[in-house]
C-alpha cells in the first residue's frame, strides 16, 4: 500500500538517479560542496539582514522578501532526507550546517540591531511581537507546510511552489527576531521567538522524513544500519515535536484567555460609555497582564467603579486602567 501511495505522490518509481538529484538538491556534498556552503551563508546573511530591517521597520513586504530568498530550508530538508535514508553521515553534516545557519541568522539580527537599540522599542512593533508567542496552531501549520516542502522538492512539476512554502514556514524572520530582542535585552520575548523557530524546524524534519520515506527514497540505500538510524532520527524529531507542543499549548491557552478578557472589557466599555461623549479606541493586555482601555472624547468620564462592577468575576482579578485621549489632541495628531 505504501509503495503505491509513494508512486502516486512522486509520479514515477524512485530510482538511483532520482535519489542522486535529491541529494544534489538538499545535501552539501561532492566536489561543489565548498561553493554551495559559501553561497548558502552569503544568501543567509543577506536574508537575515533584510528580515532584521523589515522587522524593525514593521514592513510585512520586506519580511516576506527575506523569507523567499533564504536558503535555510535546504539543510533542514537535507536532515529530513538523511533521516529517511538512514544516512548518519549526511545527518550529521546537515545538522551542523543548520545549526551554523541558526547561529548566523541570530548574530546578524543582533549586530544589526545593537547600534539601533536605543531608537526602537520592540514591544511597540507589530511584526516583532507577533513572532514572540507561538501557539499550537503554529505547530499544526508547520507540519502541513513541511509536507508541502518535501513534496515540492521531490517533484519537478511542482517545484515552482517552493517560494510559497518558504513564506508559509517562516524560518529566518523568527531567528532575526531573536537577535533583535537579545540586542534590546528582551530575553523572555527572545525565547518565544526561538520557540517559534524550533516549532518550524522540528515540524519540517518529522514531516519531511516521513514523506520522503513514503515516496520511496528510503528504499534506495546501501547502508547496513540505515533502518536503525532512520528510526532513531524520526523518534528524536517526534519527541521534540511532542515536547514543543507543551509550551505551545500553554501559550495558546493564555492567548485565548487574554482574547476573552479584552472582548469582555471592550463589550462592557461600550455600554459603560453610552451617552458619555466617549468611545473606545482599543482594549489590550499590558505586559503586567492587566487591561489597558483607551477611550477618546471630552468631558467627564463615567465612574470606573461601574465598569469594574460590570466585569466583576469575568477578568480573573485583573485591574483595568483607562487611558483618555482627548478629541482635539487626537484629531490634531492624525491630520
Amino acid at each position: 500500500m505504501w509503495e503505491s501511495i509513494g508512486t502516486l505522490l512522486h509520479g514515477d518509481p524512485v530510482d538511483k538517479a532520482e535519489v542522486k538529484r535529491m541529494r544534489d538538491l538538499v545535501l552539501f556534498e561532492g566536489r561543489e560542496r565548498n561553493k554551495k556552503i559559501v553561497k548558502f551563508f552569503f544568501l543567509l546573511i543577506l536574508s537575515s539582514g533584510i528580515a532584521t530591517y523589515g522587522l524593525l521597520g514593521d514592513s510585512v513586504a520586506v519580511v516576506i522578501g527575506a523569507m523567499i530568498i533564504t536558503p535555510l530550508m535546504l539543510p533542514i530538508m537535507g536532515l529530513a532526507f538523511s533521516i529517511s535514508a538512514g544516512d548518519s553521515s549526511s545527518m550529521k553534516h546537515s545538522l551542523l550546517l543548520s545549526i551554523g545557519g541558526i547561529i548566523t541568522a541570530i548574530a546578524v539580527g543582533f549586530f544589526l540591531t545593537l547600534p539601533l537599540s536605543h531608537f526602537y522599542q520592540p514591544e511597540s512593533i507589530e511584526q516583532v511581537m507577533v513572532r514572540t508567542a507561538p501557539r499550537l496552531l503554529d505547530l499544526l501549520a508547520a507540519l502541513v507546510t513541511g509536507f508541502a516542502g518535501a513534496f515540492a522538492m521531490s517533484r519537478h512539476d511542482v517545484s515552482d511552489t517552493l517560494p510559497g512554502v518558504a513564506i508559509a514556514i517562516s524560518l529566518v524572520p523568527p531567528l532575526a527576531n531573536v537577535g533583535i530582542l537579545l540586542a534590546s535585552s528582551n530575553y523572555s520575548l527572545a525565547m518565544g521567538s526561538m520557540l517559534l523557530f524550533m516549532t518550524n524546524y522540528f515540524a519540517i524534519i518529522i514531516t519531511g522524513a516521513v514523506l520522503f520515506g513514503v515516496m520511496g527514497f528510503s528504499k534506495i540505500s546501501i547502508l547496513e544500519q540505515s533502518l536503525s538510524v532512520k528510526r532513531k532520527g524520526i523518534a528524536l524529531a517526534l519527541v521534540m515535536v511532542l515536547l514543543i507542543s507543551v509550551p505551545l499549548g500553554f501559550t495558546g491557552y493564555n492567548i485565548s484567555i487574554d482574547h476573552g478578557i479584552t472582548k469582555t472589557v471592550n463589550d462592557a466599555s461600550n455600554v459603560w460609555l453610552v451617552d458619555s461623549g466617549y468611545e473606545v479606541i482599543s482594549t489590550e493586555i499590558t505586559s503586567d497582564k492587566n487591561v489597558l482601555l483607551r477611550v477618546i472624547g471630552d468631558g467627564e468620564l463615567p465612574a470606573l467603579e461601574r465598569l469594574e462592577e460590570m466585569v466583576k468575576g469575568k477578568i480573573y482579578g485583573r485591574s483595568i486602567k483607562v487611558e483618555v485621549v482627548h478629541s482635539s489632541t487626537y484629531h490634531l495628531n492624525h491630520k
